[in-house]
């Protein structure tokens, strides 16, 4: 299957996240509980493979995973903020 960036999200509800894999460079994908797939970039600086067995992060009173806010820190100790989120569809071919 093909997928689409479409537009940014800011915000993803914690409980909504289901998993995550690592891409290429600094990009995770997110799989979400409603089966949607959210490409997560994180600063230049920081590699997805350190993310390779999940993720930790601090809750927030809203307890929403945000852009430019919120750091995730994996479990071998690497901490990245989050630069972009964007939810990936998938295209007809």
């Amino acid at each position: 299957r093909r997928y689409k960036e479409k537009k940014a999200e800011k915000c993803v509800a914690d409980e909504q996240i289901a998993g995550v894999e690592t891409g290429s460079g600094n990009r995770l994908l997110l799989f979400l509980r409603d089966a949607e797939i959210l490409s997560v970039n994180l600063e230049k600086a920081c590699r997805a493979r350190d993310f390779y067995s999940g993720f930790y992060v601090e809750r927030n009173k809203d307890g929403k995973l945000c852009v430019q806010r919120d750091t995730l820190q994996s479990r071998n100790g690497a901490r990245c903020v989050i630069e972009r989120m964007k939810p990936l569809k998938a295209v007809e071919e």
